[in-house]
């Protein structure tokens, strides 16, 4: 019997880790006066004022937040390898999904258990935990940086790239 001793990849960034039912995904329109080249899939998106989707912002709460952006194939990679990408401002409308299983990239240094609770950066950004980034811990330094997404939970541990399983339901 063959053992493997590497665990498959948990997915890219944004990408739905089990087929979407009908509903949990809608289509919304980008702000095409945001810098979206710093704001990656997989994280939580808002409305603006006139009803095109945005990124989480510092002091933003839970109750904004409207869903988690899809990433979208083909997609312009950040970094050679392809593993990050960002969404393309085209005019035309990318996918949003409200409810389903994600895949994200975990920031900070908490390690998720399969259901523990999720939380959204939103005040004292860096470069290990950007605004808007998923993690698995209030901030120990300031516990208004950090919101707890209602309804969501972790499905379990990262892999060696930091990719891990979410579930959430923004409904």
């Amino acid at each position: 019997m063959v053992a493997y001793l590497k665990r498959i990849d948990t997915g890219y960034e944004g990408s739905l880790t089990r087929q979407a039912a009908p509903g949990d995904i809608v289509n919304e329109v980008l702000d095409s006066g945001t810098d979206w080249s710093t704001y990656g899939f997989g994280r939580p998106v808002k409305y603006n004022a006139v009803g095109k989707i945005v990124p989480v912002a510092s002091g933003d709460t839970a109750d904004v937040i409207k869903g988690m952006l899809v990433r979208t194939f083909p997609g312009r990679a950040i970094t050679n390898t392809g593993t990050q990408a960002y969404p393309q401002i085209n005019g035309g409308a990318v996918p949003v999904a409200r409810r389903g299983f994600m895949a994200v990239k975990l920031n900070g240094a908490t390690t998720p258990a399969k259901g523990g609770a999720v939380y959204i950066r939103v005040g004292g950004g860096s470069s290990t935990s950007p605004i808007g980034g998923v993690e698995a811990a209030v901030d120990a330094t300031t516990a208004a940086n950090t919101v707890l997404l209602p309804r969501a939970q972790f499905e379990g541990a990262p892999g060696a790239d930091g990719i891990t399983t979410i579930s959430f339901d923004i409904l």
